[in-house]
């Protein structure tokens, strides 16, 4: 886990040296897991309304279904804000730091995106595995343990996989590069096992929450929002496992 951590803010103060744009790419993170954790809380309003303690005449229904909606609709707009500072940011940062290599500036783009598209991940991971000891303490305390075998699995990966762009490099330095097949094919199956391991962690968590179901632990409305927050944290540990293999590449031929 130290070693994701080392590098992710190695290439955070490579790429955004100022405090300022250090500041704005914080900010656009924030917002992007603002817009995560509002998505987990949306997803128990939506619970509460199929799934009501007590029954709701028509009026009230589609009163609140107007409402979820509307709150839905916010939250795409906002996503699509995100990403559209996140370029800004990127163009006033980079377009200064530039130089003339365009084949160097080019995977600096793909570091810097692939660096906050992991850093968000990882913010959306924290808040939203805080916000499960909302909902179940038990719960909430798996999945750190898992999640801390996760990282550790990731971290492994991602040493092994700057090792084989170092190699990758070299070879092309060298005028004997390896053919694109084996590049890919070391990136993606390298992204693929992580995401396979902690597919391990997500079904031994949802083993947990049927047992906490079963025992009346956990009332359907909870179940079903730990359920969407499973599914999340599923593809965060997706994301991140092909992420940083990316990571990985860019960083090193971008130096």
């Amino acid at each position: 886990m130290r070693n994701v951590i080392t590098e992710l803010w190695e290439a955070t103060t490579d790429l955004f040296p100022s405090r300022r744009e250090s500041r704005m790419i914080m900010g656009v993170i924030f917002l992007a897991v603002c817009i995560s954790v509002s998505e987990i809380l949306l997803a128990h309003f939506f619970s509460l309304l199929i799934l009501p303690t007590e029954p709701r005449n028509t009026k009230n229904l589609v009163f609140l279904g107007v409402i979820f909606l509307v709150l839905f609709s916010v939250l795409r707009i906002l996503g699509f804000a995100k990403e559209h500072y996140r370029l800004n940011i990127f163009e006033k940062s980079l377009v200064k730091s530039s130089s003339e290599n365009q084949v160097a500036n080019s995977w600096r783009w793909a570091t810097a995106m692939e660096l906050t598209s992991l850093l968000t991940l990882y913010g959306r991971l924290i808040f939203i595995s805080g916000l499960l000891f909302f909902f179940s303490p038990v719960f909430g305390i798996c999945n750190l343990i898992i999640g801390m075998g996760i990282f550790k699995i990731l971290s492994w990966q991602l040493g092994k996989q700057f090792r084989s762009q170092y190699k990758f490099r070299e070879k092309q330095q060298s005028k004997k590069p390896v053919t694109n097949a084996e590049k890919v094919r070391t990136r993606v199956i390298s992204g693929e096992i992580g995401s396979l391991l902690s597919s391990i962690g997500l079904v031994i968590l949802l083993s947990v929450l049927i047992v906490l179901f079963a025992t009346d632990s956990l009332n359907p409305a909870k179940a079903f929002v730990l359920f969407i927050a499973v599914r999340m944290i599923g593809q965060i540990y997706s994301g991140l496992s092909s992420g940083l293999m990316r990571f990985a590449r860019a960083r090193v031929f971008s130096e």
